[in-house]
């Protein structure tokens, strides 16, 4: 079957996503009214689920054909370098007082960085295969 990784990557990814998400849920909303050793085991927790999300991304990209590990690196890496840069301004026009940020905007950036660069290497490899 041609999309096999691709299959087996959506299973494979599925589950420590959920596990991601439900955590982060929980610790927003339970989070602030637990001590420190509450808080330090969810902290624990949500990395112990993001390490295994990465985990994830990582198998799947060393079994991926040429194509597919290019398209998926160079979103990575734009996505990275994009994120970042946006970020770093956002911190200094903080430091410079010139508006308020909160740390909160940091995951909505990283993701919205993200899925604008896989969408942009896609449409410049014209390749929707993977969708």
């Amino acid at each position: 079957m041609r999309n096999q990784p691709v299959k087996r990557y959506l299973r494979d990814a599925l589950a420590p996503l959920l596990l991601t998400l439900v955590v982060a849920v929980l610790m927003m909303h339970f989070g602030p009214s637990l001590g420190a050793p509450g808080k330090v085991a969810f902290l624990v927790v949500l990395m112990s689920c993001y390490g295994w999300c990465g985990w994830v991304e990582f198998r799947h990209l060393r079994m991926c054909d040429e194509l597919r590990r290019r398209l998926a690196l160079e979103a990575l890496m734009q996505a990275f370098i994009a994120a970042f840069g946006i970020l770093l301004a956002l911190f200094f026009a903080h430091a410079l007082k010139l508006l308020t940020v909160s740390i909160d905007v940091a995951p909505m950036v990283m993701i919205g960085c993200y899925a604008v660069c896989e969408i942009g290497a896609r449409l410049r490899y014209r390749y929707w295969a993977l969708l």
